[in-house]
């Protein structure tokens, strides 16, 4: 049980993702919304519905339903979806205010209609939602980072917050400048899903080879994974079968270039398998096979500054861990291989191969990402913001006052 200010009756989460997993992953604010839904009356607010083909998260279901249909569901209890009506031509500036203020109206009934009074507005998609959230007459406002943003919304909202949560420190470095109540949050794991009793009991999936060490990942296949570096780890290990878990994205954040040029090598490549996106119940199967676990990111300002979900659930499950060094990696060097080269990363999947027999390092995986379960990282959250004197008018005052 969480245990927020008295005067906290509820919970609203705006987000950047959607709240439908038939064809997405589930990211760090589905988590906190399902922890908070657990004591509070959650509601999930959608983005806006992307009418541009090229974007990573068009889905044409979901144009009608930007148009017509229910405003509102309820996935699961205690938990209610805002779905966001929306137009084209979006990015036009008076297309924009237009759904925004509509939304805006619809947003404040709703929560009158639910009985939400002072809630706990929980934030982390900068991208003109101020209108939101003056729908939203709350006790307290955090806000959390998960990526860099260089829109001043986001420095107007971080201003404006009680606290900033970020998940990495070159965030928490950057945005304490502004905000001194700014903290380091990390990302978490579902315990119950990524547990290595459960996943050991699993059926192995049909799609998997049937022989031979598997090194897997699981994630998108974009702009930001070194896929030049995965043809080299299957060029080096043909004993192996290399496992590609996700969508490969089409969209704007596609590979390009020389990413494009090694994605087109990697299908030829008999030995590599793009398996496609599967959803995240069905993840721990795939990950319970693999006997080595990969995160093979670019360098890039992007890279450096997240905090990969999949670190988590990798260790959850007990997986050796080869990745090249985020910051994630380099706090907890004992519980990974790092990797800064090529050469680097396949003397490391090599060692990696060959660690089987040491339980203890399986077992330290484990003891450190049962400390770090959503139950845990959302209570430090609620601690942290209990610890914050309530600022005169919080929730009344307007931006730009």
């Amino acid at each position: 049980m969480l245990n927020m200010d008295p005067g906290v009756d509820s919970v609203v989460v705006i987000s950047p993702y959607f709240w439908n997993f038939r064809d997405d992953m589930w990211q760090t604010t589905h988590h906190v919304a399902k922890t908070f839904a657990q004591t509070y009356p959650t509601v999930f607010v959608e983005p806006n519905v992307p009418w541009n083909p090229g974007s990573e998260q068009f889905r044409g279901h979901r144009i009608s339903h930007s148009l017509v249909g229910p405003r509102t569901r309820s996935p699961r209890p205690n938990l209610v979806v805002f779905h966001r009506r929306g137009i084209p031509f979006g990015r036009l500036r008076a297309v924009r205010e237009f759904d925004l203020s509509r939304n805006a109206r619809a947003l404040r009934q709703l929560l009158a209609d639910l009985g939400v009074r002072r809630p706990l507005l929980w934030h982390s998609f900068p991208y003109w939602s101020e209108p939101l959230i003056e729908a939203v007459d709350h006790a307290r406002f955090a806000y959390h980072c998960l990526d860099h943003s260089a829109r001043d919304e986001e420095l107007r909202l971080i201003r404006r917050a009680d606290a900033v949560f970020c998940v990495s420190e070159t965030l928490v470095q950057r945005h304490r400048a502004v905000n001194a109540h700014t903290y380091l949050l990390p990302n978490g794991v579902d315990l119950d899903l990524f547990s290595s009793t459960a996943a050991s009991n699993a059926v192995r999936p049909r799609d998997l080879p049937a022989i031979g060490p598997l090194i897997g990942f699981a994630g998108s296949i974009n702009y930001h994974l070194d896929l030049r570096l995965l043809v080299e780890v299957a060029e080096r290990f043909p004993e192996c079968s290399v496992i590609l878990l996700g969508h490969v994205l089409s969209s704007e954040t596609a590979p390009r270039g020389e990413q494009a040029n090694a994605l087109t090598r990697l299908r030829s490549l008999g030995n590599v398998h793009l398996l496609g996106f599967k959803p995240i119940e069905e993840v721990p199967a795939y990950v319970a096979a693999f006997n080595v676990c990969l995160i093979p990111f670019l360098d890039n300002p992007f890279n450096r500054e997240r905090d990969p979900l999949k670190f988590y659930q990798y260790t959850a499950m007990g997986k050796p861990v080869v990745t090249t060094p985020l910051q994630l990696a380099r706090r907890y060097p004992d519980l990974c291989y790092l990797a800064s080269s090529p050469s680097e990363f396949v003397d490391a999947i090599t060692r990696a191969l060959t660690e089987q027999r040491r339980q203890d390092l399986v077992e330290a995986r484990i003891a450190w990402a049962r400390r770090h379960g959503w139950d845990s990282i959302v209570a430090e959250a609620v601690r942290l913001l209990a610890s914050i004197p309530v600022a005169p008018l919080a929730g009344v005052a307007r931006l730009g006052t």
